[in-house]
This record gives C-alpha cells, structure tokens and sequence, in this order.
C-alpha cells in the first residue's frame, strides 16, 4: 500500500508540483535516473515562473528570459515507478539580476531529493544579464509571502 504524501519535506513551499513517473523515467537499475530527477525540477520549476507572474504560460523563446545559472541537487533516495512525486519551487533569496531557488523532491512523502537553482535574468539581445525589476521583485515577494532581499 502506497504511502499516501503528508508534504512534510515540502511544508514552507507554496507551489507543489506532482509528477507522474513514467517508465521511460526509470534507468537500468530500476530508479528514476539522476538527470530525469533534474528535469523533474525543471518542469515544476516553469510553472512556478508562470504562478509567480514573470513568465507566460505559453512564452517563447524571447530577447528576455531567466537562465540558469547553476544547479545542484543532493539525491537523498531513489525514486521507483508508480510513487506518488512532488515537487517544491520556492524564492528564497533575490539579487540584483538573479535569484536563488530551493527545490525538494518527495516520493510517497518520503524526501527523495533536493537542490538549489540560481536564474540569472538575461537580455538575449544584449547578451548580458539585466536587473530585477522592482515589479517583479514584488510580484516574487508577495507570491512568497515574505520579503527576499530584493536589491533596489
């Protein structure tokens, strides 16, 4: 009998995102594969830009965008086809052009996972990174109900 997820992991996130593990998921060892984790991060990660306000639900590739940074991810247990997984997005900290993301992965309400993602807000145009603008600084803050260092 499956555990059913108590989000104990991700208590303090305010967007939670499920993930259905498809077969494909799953490497020769009979786990979710540690790059397929990172792309579960990813995919709860751009719905989280879009809940947040600075991202379109059906945004293309534009002159301006968050990239990525860098991305870590600590593997704490496997993750098996058939779990229940979720994932958690939250800001906890904003710089001048970047910001820092916490990730945390639960499978059947078990910690599976968890990472830190720093996006770099990025003018394709101009090939450099461009500030935070105070409007989404607030549209990030109030999403997460606390101020985050935001840079004036």
């Amino acid at each position: 009998m499956p555990v059913v997820s108590r989000r104990f992991y991700l208590d303090g996130f305010r967007h939670i995102y499920p993930i259905e593990v498809r077969f494909r998921d799953i490497d020769a060892l009979g786990h979710v594969n540690n790059a397929t984790v990172l792309t579960f991060v990813e995919t709860a990660r751009v719905p989280y830009m879009v809940a947040l306000g600075v991202r379109q639900p059906r945004a293309g590739i534009g002159d301006i965008a968050f990239i990525v940074a860098h991305i870590s991810c600590d593997f704490r247990r496997p993750i098996f086809y058939g779990q229940r997984v979720e994932v958690g997005t939250r800001t906890v900290q904003l710089g001048r052009t970047s910001m820092r993301l916490e990730h945390r992965i639960e499978a059947d309400g078990q910690l599976a996972a968890e990472g830190i993602c720093y996006l770099v807000h990025f003018d394709y145009s101009a090939n450099r990174s461009i500030p935070i603008t105070p409007a989404m600084a607030a549209k990030i803050e109030a999403f997460e109900g606390r101020s985050l260092g935001a840079a004036a």
